[in-house]
């Protein structure tokens, strides 16, 4: 073995599961926010292909191809990285030595908050109602002349 070839090695066997997920995680979240904030604003499919619209050279279904493929890989490292830091979490709502009684009450609001959303949407509510309504403006009126 050469030695640029040990000092590859060296390089490789120091990679850190959790660093990876972590910049996973952010890596991807970042441009699939930014192709799900395109999509948000796009026109529907048929108006968007009699427009030529496109944002950035990219159609809305290459938009939409991006925003899916990453947001499989952002599932992917955020499993990931929920699994890595398990202990943390557990620790986190069950508490440990210096919080013995852990922060489960704030697990339970995010929880709430979480399905409180989806509901909201599933039943086109405020404010969830308003985000839905502001998309379709987009999608079916803004691009309409």
């Amino acid at each position: 073995m050469t030695t640029q070839s040990v000092s590859r090695f060296k390089l490789v066997s120091h990679v850190s599961g959790r660093a990876l997920s972590a910049f996973g995680v952010t890596f991807s979240f970042l441009p699939m926010l930014a192709s799900g904030a395109i999509l948000y604003f796009a026109p529907k499919g048929r108006l968007s292909k009699q427009t030529d619209w496109d944002v950035l050279g990219l159609d809305r279904h290459e938009w939409a191809d991006i925003h899916s493929v990453l947001m499989t890989l952002f599932v992917g490292f955020s499993l990931w990285h929920a699994i890595l830091h398990l202990r943390v979490l557990k620790s986190l709502i069950f508490g440990n030595k210096v919080h013995h009684f852990g922060h489960w009450v704030e697990a339970i609001v995010a929880g709430v908050l979480v399905l409180g959303f989806m509901g909201m949407a599933i039943w086109h509510l405020p404010p969830a109602s308003w985000v839905l309504e502001l998309s379709d403006f987009f999608k079916h009126s803004f691009w309409v002349q």
